[in-house]
């Protein structure tokens, strides 16, 4: 590169500088050069630089004479340097377009105060800057370091104070069009932002980032941060007024000095800090590029250094600064300018060239009042550069490619919004002071209305953290798509922290122990976490039907709390204050959410009034200023300004500001978007209006096309609608959805979504019309019946598309269903219409707690019905709660809903509907293991279902016996139940209830030995259950299929399959299932010997089971426990273990496993030494195993007679005839007698 070296020799005493120009070739000249400027031509600067911006519109003339001086100031500084012979010098490198040439400009302070930047050729049309490089050095120079190297990312850390809060600049004006400038980049880049804004979390950021990395991570330093020349005596009257924080070491100091300004924990309170003390903490941590685009970051008075300077003095190689305050705008200019160059691997002084060229060409920049004026901001960037600087970066190491792409996969792309995420940088801002600047804070409730932007902004931060450093991993759970227990939150973060090894070890601890093992791993790393939609949890008014029960609530507040102090942060977002949740988590930290700042309400509002072509109003003074008018009455909603705006299409700006005026203003978003409805609504046609109203009825979403139609054509069966003429309900939705009242649904093409406020203010225009509101309210009743009916067919289909299909549409006309339950109850009309889908769809979706609170609910209201249709109904409603109550594992409650259902049918006649609820008693009876009555319910079922011809409610009960006859070990019988089932489904086309009694069929030959057919059949089971997305049934299957490759002793396999099992049973919150599974993997962990891990999984079954009175399981896992126990000689345990074993499964009806446990207990007994303790045990399982099966248990009377030989004959005897039932005490001698004394193994 040609360097031209413009370097001071000396300053005389006249304050004239002698100059030596050297060019590359060699050849030198010695030039004499004059300050261009005076006091007042600095003044002049200043103004245009720092105040002109502030009142735009005035001084237009000095305006002029300000650009005109500074083009001045450059002509006179080009000609003194280019003077003489040097001219001739300067004229050959123009000849050469200045290709690769640079000017730079070495020597003191006070001869860096001079705006070399301003160089101008008079015969140029264009500043030298403009065409080549103009770079300063500091000489002499008094520090030095080396530079870190060898680095794979480009590592930029921007450093972001706003101490002054809402009246500051924007907080992310500099770091979004960063971020934005780097998504092209060509090479990897981190941008890590310090958190907060203070001078200790910056020091704090390095020190850990030099922990983490080592010394010289960060190529780049940016400073978005204010600064200031400026005596000691202002900052002391500052401490003295408040407004500034002084540390103890910041002497008295005479003249001026450069400072940065940090923020403070005290909002408005900034911290200067010297730029002395900020370049020795960039030279200790090695940075090679310092960027400050803090105002007056390169500004000089006299001979005292600017903050840049002082920073190449420490040592750092290469700073740039700017001269004077540099503007929003210019910086959303410059720095995608900068950074896009630097991540293209240029030099650092050509990406600071194409920035600054970027200012000359596009000079137009935002001042105060919505003005626009051209300023010559070209000239402020200062660069510094005391040596070569390479960013050049080496290649990835596989391992790293693998983290940092995997990274930036995770961070994704920014969430998209209708019109695109628009401020919100105060809210980040405040939000993240809230929970940074106190580590015992670090949980926050963001509050407020439904359509505030709750849950856009909560995504947005997930994005914009993740996406700048300050979280690892963000972990969202919304109660908008399911009502997640604390248990489901724990295995959601663990399998994403935890490989899969320690993901095996978490799954074995019990409940408490896993919340607490992830809320350590939660506490020690900086993760964000999202709960949103709260207001669900406790089912307020409106909410979406995902709430917990009390005791899940409490446990996902152990959970919050269990956070509270540590790194991870805690974002909750809801309607409510949930002061349910508030103790011990957020406490008082809540962040009510305003509208938007003046400056993104005015960028949003130019949005939209481009998108619906208004923007013609701008220019028109008048309408400007009643435009601007109109933003503040709205208070910077974005819902009110949604709604309003788009009026601007058809009519001016004044006359909307007029009717909102007449309407009356109302404080909150609430009342300002009722206000803009209202006035919307009355510039209406009336005809349109009344159409409006009549949508009143519906809640979150409406119909349209053929769906609307349908509604219109139940409407007008009514005379008070007839009365009205026209109706264009089409026309009302149309006018909804243009003015931002309703949007299309994403997923179904003949529905929209209101916003809620639509509902809310239709309904209070109806009440006036009783007439009207009572024809809208049968007609949405009746028209949701028919909707109703179809989304009920279509979630029981026979297809998997169906089923999908009404899971959506339910899920979308959920709250107008409950609507419809409402009215129907309220006006004696049939409920189950609307009620079916809704407790179908709660169904699927495993959600049992709502769906027991949604019949309950509908029981307790039901009026006392009077027709048989009535009773019919009420007896559905019991029936329909008895399964809940089954499927929830309350069997007294399930079979009291039964035996109500079952006497209203019985009284009515109804053989038909009764023999679904005899079924269901049946399947009552058999998990309660009274197989005798299982089996007469179902056959009483079975009855009644052939009589009246329904084949598929007879495939459902052969399937039911089946089930029975399994239980009991009838495994011929069982089969043929399972086939006679299977054939009537498969012609029923019934692919799904197929799937179901194919696995069952698998058990059986699994059962019988015959191992590749149940495979087969669990794999045909599998198939159809993951077509029709059942998963949580899936999971049944993958268990099974577990166990198959267990008893085959392919492990690993078995492994594999009881893992995906879990997953998905634990995904859908059956803790009552993940038992079962939990107790195959320690007897799998058992086999493979590894004993501790097998006792684990055992004792997290048996907390399972126990949680839900399973005594039966818990029976089979307590004996496991005692074997486990045995085989490791811990006797005591094994005993205890044995003897719960033996209680359980006499509650449970199980003798047979009662007599196993009786043996195994009888063994320990005889090992500790109590012989006559153990007759009375073994006695007791013998005779119940031979009343049982009809033969005598060869094992326990091993165990007897060698007892016989232990201990004397009469101590025997009598231990014996005391146990021993008469009947049968000679056959059990002669049994012992026959049978062979057990060897001698442990």
């Amino acid at each position: 590169m040609g360097t031209v070296i413009v370097r001071e020799r000396e300053r005389r005493s006249d304050g004239t500088f002698a100059v030596r120009l050297a060019f590359d070739d060699g050849v030198e000249y010695d030039v004499e050069i004059r300050d261009p400027a005076d006091a007042q031509d600095e003044g002049l600067f200043s103004w245009y630089f720092e105040e002109h911006l502030r009142y735009p519109f005035l001084d237009k003339d000095i305006e002029r004479a300000a650009k005109e001086r500074i083009g001045e100031y450059g002509r006179g500084l080009f000609e003194q340097l280019f003077a003489g012979s040097a001219r001739y010098e300067y004229q050959r490198m123009r000849e050469r377009g200045f290709d690769g040439c640079r000017v730079e400009v070495a020597g003191s302070a006070a001869f860096q105060r001079l705006h070399w930047e301003t160089l101008r050729d008079p015969e140029l049309p264009s500043p030298l800057a403009v065409r080549l490089p103009v770079t300063r050095r500091v000489e002499p120079l008094s520090g030095r370091f080396e530079a870190g190297s060898g680095r794979a990312t480009l590592n930029i850390l921007v450093v972001t104070a706003r101490p002054d809060g809402p009246s500051d600049v924007g907080f992310r004006t500099l770091s979004r069009p960063l971020l934005d400038a780097l998504r092209q980049a060509a090479v990897p880049v981190t941008v890590d932002l310090v958190r907060p804004g203070t001078w200790d979390a910056l020091r704090d950021h390095l020190d850990g980032t030099r922990a983490e990395h080592g010394g010289g991570w960060y190529h780049v330093v940016h400073f978005d941060v204010h600064g200031l020349f400026t005596a000691h005596d202002t900052l002391a009257a500052g401490r003295e007024s408040g407004r500034f924080f002084l540390r103890r070491w910041l002497e008295a100091f005479d003249g001026e000095q450069g400072f940065l300004f940090f923020e403070t924990a005290q909002d408005g309170k900034a911290e200067p800090v010297p730029a002395g003390e900020v370049a020795a903490l960039l030279a200790e941590h090695r940075v090679p590029v310092a960027v400050l685009s803090a105002c007056q970051s390169a500004m000089q008075n006299g001979d005292e250094a600017s903050l840049a300077f002082r920073l190449v003095q420490a040592g750092v190689p290469l700073t740039v600064g700017m001269a004077y305050s540099v503007t929003v705008s210019a910086a959303a200019q410059a720095i995608p300018a900068l950074y896009s160059r630097l991540a293209a691997q240029a030099d650092p002084v050509d990406a600071v060239h194409t920035a600054r060229r970027r200012l000359f060409d596009v000079p137009a920049r935002h001042a105060y009042f919505n003005e626009e004026l051209e300023l010559e901001d070209w000239m402020l960037p200062v660069l510094y550069r005391q040596r070569p600087v390479d960013l050049r970066l080496r290649e990835m190491t596989e391992q790293e490619a693998q983290s940092f792409y995997a990274r930036q996969v995770t961070v994704a792309d920014e969430p998209a919004t209708e019109y695109g995420f628009v401020g919100r940088d105060l809210d980040v801002q405040t939000i993240e002071r809230r929970l940074l600047l106190d580590g015992g804070r670090n949980a926050l409730l963001v509050q407020g209305m439904a359509g505030a932007g709750k849950s856009t902004l909560l995504a947005h931060l997930g994005w914009w953290w993740q996406r700048t450093g300050l979280v690892d991993h963000v972990f969202r759970f919304s109660y908008e798509d399911q009502a997640w227990t604390a248990a489901q939150m724990v295995r959601e973060i663990g399998k994403q922290l935890l490989g899969r090894v320690d993901q095996a070890r978490l799954e074995v601890l019990s409940e408490d122990a896993q919340l607490e093992r992830v809320a350590g791993l939660m506490r020690s790393r900086r993760h964000l976490l999202v709960v949103d939609n709260a207001e669900s949890i406790t089912a307020s008014p409106a909410s979406i039907p995902h709430a917990l029960p009390a005791t899940e609530q409490q446990r996902l507040r152990t959970l919050l709390g269990r956070l509270q102090g540590g790194r991870t942060l805690v974002l909750v977002g809801s309607r409510e204050s949930e002061g349910w949740l508030a103790p011990g988590t957020f406490t008082d930290n809540v962040y009510e959410l305003p509208g938007l700042d003046p400056q993104a309400a005015r960028d949003l509002v130019d949005r939209i009034l481009t998108r619906h072509g208004a923007t013609h109003y701008q220019d028109d003074a008048d309408q400007r200023d009643a435009l601007d008018r109109l933003i503040d009455l709205l208070g910077g909603y974005p819902l009110p300004l949604t709604i309003v705006l788009p009026a601007l299409a058809e009519t001016t700006p004044t006359a909307v500001l007029a009717d909102l005026d007449t309407g009356g203003q109302e404080a909150g978003p609430v009342g300002l978007a009722r206000l803009a409805i209202e006035t919307s609504h009355g510039k209406l046609d009336p005809a349109l209006q009344q159409s409006l109203l009549l949508l009143a009825p519906f809640v979150a979403t409406a119909p349209t096309g053929p769906w609307l139609d349908r509604y219109q054509e139940i409407l007008a069966g009514h005379p008070a609608v007839a009365a009205l003429g026209a109706v264009d309900l089409a026309a009302a939705v149309d006018h909804a959805v243009r003015v931002g009242l309703a949007t299309p649904h994403p997923q179904l093409s003949n529905t929209v979504q209101l916003q809620p406020v639509l509902p809310y203010f239709l309904r209070s225009r109806i009440r006036d019309r009783a007439d009207l509101a009572a024809a809208a309210a049968d007609a949405h009743y009746r028209y949701h019946c028919e909707l109703g009916a179809m989304a009920h067919r279509l979630l029981t289909s026979n297809t998997a598309e169906e089923r999908t299909l009404g899971r959506v549409l339910t899920a979308t006309v959920y709250a107008n269903l409950q609507a419809g339950v409402t009215h129907a109850l309220t006006t004696a009309q049939p409920v189950l219409p609307v009620l079916g889908p809704l407790e179908e769809y709660l169904d699927q979706a495993r959600q049992h707690h709502p769906r027991w609170q949604l019949l309950t609910r509908t029981i307790d209201a039901y009026p006392t019905p009077d027709t048989t249709a009535g009773q019919n109904e009420l007896a559905q409603l019991h029936h329909l709660a008895g399964v809940v109550a089954q499927e929830q594992r309350r069997f007294e409650d399930a079979e009291a809903h039964y035996r109500r259902a079952l006497d209203l049918k019985l009284k009515l006649g109804n053989e038909r509907g009764a023999a679904s609820t005899y079924q269901s008693l049946g399947i009552i009876a058999q998990e309660r293991r009274r197989f005798e009555d299982a089996e007469a319910h179902c056959r009483r079922a079975l009855d009644l279902f052939l009589k009246f011809g329904d084949e598929h409610g007879a495939a459902l009960t052969y399937h039911q016996l089946g089930v029975v006859a399994l239980e009991r070990q009838r495994f011929e019988d069982a089969e043929a139940h399972y086939r006679r089932a299977l054939d009537l489904k498969l012609r029923l086309g019934d692919e799904h209830s197929a799937a179901l009694t194919y696995h069952n069929l698998g058990i059986v030959a699994q059962e019988q030995r015959r191992f590749a057919d149940a495979e087969a059949h669990y794999h045909r089971a599998l198939d159809l259950l993951l077509r029709f997305r059942n998963e949580y049934r899936a999971a049944l299957t993958y268990h099974q299929l577990g166990m198959l490759e267990q008893e085959q002793w392919r492990l690993e396999e078995a492994e594999a399959h009881y893992r995906r099992a879990l997953d998905l049973r634990l995904k859908f919150g059956d803790e009552h299932g993940a038992a079962l599974t939990y107790h195959q993997l320690g007897m799998l962990a058992r086999e493979e010997r590894r004993l501790e891990e097998a006792e684990a999984h055992y004792r997290r079954a048996l907390d399972l089971r126990l949680k839900f009175g399973d005594e039966h399981g818990a029976a089979l896992t307590y004996h496991q426990l005692g074997m486990l126990a045995r085989e490791e000689r811990r006797l005591e345990e094994a005993e205890a273990h044995y003897r719960h074993a033996l209680t359980c499964a006499g509650k449970a009806g199980d003798a047979g496993l009662a007599s196993l446990s009786a043996t195994g207990l009888g063994r320990i007994l005889i090992e500790v030494g109590r012989q006559v303790d153990a007759i009375g045990v073994l006695v007791y399982a013998a005779a119940s195993w031979h009343e049982i099966t009809g033969v005598w248990p060869s094992e326990g009377l091993s165990w007897l007679k060698r007892i016989g030989r232990q201990i004397a004959s009469d101590e025997y005897e009598t231990a014996f005839r005391a146990h021993a039932p008469a009947e049968l005490a000679q056959a059990l001698r002669a049994e012992i007698d026959r049978v062979e004394e057990p060897g001698n193994e442990a």
